[in-house]
């Protein structure tokens, strides 16, 4: 029988999947694993890979499309097996007339219905990546210049979101928001929503009653350039990122712990390394080792919340947060209790350069334990980093300066680093979160005692 490929989910809020490169054309031979097309989710740009050796047929969906996920878009035919008759392409993959970003299928109003001319002017690459952000068909989007601009696109997003967020001629707007442009005498039409479908909030009440009070001289005493007035547009990356870690904040019962250790010896340790080991090892290669040996030998801090209850995760896989241009991602190197040190720098490598290159596999993505976030290459001292669901901690490293700190009643210089854990307090306790620090520094001060 045929095995189906269809459009994956990476995460919870995921509906779809735009493709952006098939890697094998329809009617050649693909073997399991092999990388055969390239996607863009709500995390990152991912390549998929063939899930069965066979033939690649009935490939129902093209380059730029965006597939609903679940979707099947192509079989595989093993050797021998009869090519099927073509499955019917549901006419949902290619909607016309695109719905602008956060409308639901039930908010669309005879306002959107604009005839779609056959041809469009041309477009500005800012003014083609905000219409693609947002969802917008720019052959609906009227220009009055020689070309699509930015500014055009979002005047016809702002006119779309303000049609919709009328319903039965009432602006729809939170309780609150209705009560403090009552006690303002401010009009809510007149005001910009950021809830969803654009309803007005309480904080855009608070905005606008705010901006009414700005004494006229204070903002004339600081003349900004129209730079720096600009609004930058955001990614979907950047929104699901934002999103994540607002409810990360505002759900998860954040505690820290801070240390601050003697890292004598593990830059001895790198320095050994780097002398006989191909690959350039790194601190953080370090770092993750020994936290990965460290919560082999405290679990809890290794578990997860999961459905009200503490879930004992059975791999050690830590993730790396990275910085992309369209947000952070978190790619994991996974069993790194059980990796190598050069191994583990190779893995690292590979998958720090997927991600700023936007070529993260799926398994790149996934399974996370515990996180470990490393500012001290920009000259960070220390910071509090916010936990990756549904993990239960995450490790923020400064940078390793030199101190001078009292040994045996003497002072002496020493390289010296910040550690600062976040930890989940459903799932760890401080009593847990600190044995585990107090291990996480006795192999940073002695790294040997990682092999017992």
């Amino acid at each position: 029988m045929a095995t189906e490929f269809f459009m994956p989910t990476l995460g919870m809020n995921q509906e779809t999947g735009k493709i952006i490169e098939w890697l094998v054309a329809e009617g050649q031979n693909v073997t399991k694993g092999q990388p055969i097309m390239v996607i863009e989710t709500d995390k990152s740009t991912v390549e998929l890979e063939a899930p069965a050796t066979g033939k690649l047929v009935h490939v129902t969906a093209k380059d730029g499309e965006v597939v609903p996920v679940g979707q099947v878009i192509a079989l595989i035919l093993k050797e021998g097996e009869a090519v099927p008759e073509a499955p019917r392409k549901p006419a949902s993959i290619l909607p016309v007339a695109v719905t602008p970003a956060g409308m639901g299928a039930a908010a669309m109003s005879p306002v959107t219905a604009v005839p779609v001319p056959a041809t469009i002017k041309p477009v500005s690459p800012l003014a083609a990546r905000v219409a693609e952000e947002n969802g917008i068909d720019l052959r609906q989007v009227p220009c009055s210049g020689k070309r699509i601009q930015k500014e055009d696109v979002l005047a016809y997003l702002a006119r779309q979101q303000a049609a919709v967020r009328i319903q039965d001629g009432r602006v729809m707007a939170s309780p609150k928001a209705r009560r403090l442009a009552r006690e303002h005498k401010l009009d809510l039409q007149s005001l910009p929503g950021s809830g969803p479908e654009g309803a007005v909030l309480a904080m855009n009440v608070m905005d606008a009653v705010a901006a009414q009070t700005v004494p006229p001289t204070v903002a004339a005493a600081s003349p900004v350039s129209a730079m720096e007035l600009q609004d930058y547009p955001t990614s979907r990356a950047w929104q699901v990122m934002a999103q994540r870690l607002t409810e990360s904040w505002q759900t998860v019962p954040h505690f820290y712990l801070q240390v601050e250790v003697d890292a004598t010896q593990l830059k001895a340790w790198r320095a050994r390394l780097l002398e006989r080991c191909e690959e350039k090892v790194t601190f953080t290669d370090l770092i993750v080792k020994l936290v990965a040996i460290a919560l082999r030998r405290h679990p809890r801090v290794n578990a997860s919340w999961v459905n009200g209850a503490i879930h004992t995760n059975p791999e050690i896989n830590v993730g790396l947060a990275v910085a992309v241009e369209d947000g952070l991602l978190v790619p994991v190197i996974r069993n790194a209790d059980q990796l190598g040190i050069q191994a583990l720098a190779v893995k690292r490598k590979n998958i720090v350069s997927a991600a700023q290159s936007n070529r993260l596999a799926l398994t790149d993505l996934s399974g996370g334990t515990f996180t470990v976030s490393n500012l001290g290459m920009y000259g960070i001292d220390g910071f509090n980093a916010i936990i990756n669901p549904p993990e239960a901690a995450i490790l923020a490293l400064g940078q390793i300066v030199e101190k001078v700190v009292p040994v045996k009643g003497q002072p002496a210089i020493q390289p010296r680093m910040v550690m600062v854990l976040s930890c989940d307090h459903r799932v760890v306790d401080g009593v847990r979160a600190a044995q585990f620090l107090q291990t996480l520094v006795r192999l940073i001060g002695d790294p040997l005692t990682a092999l017992d």
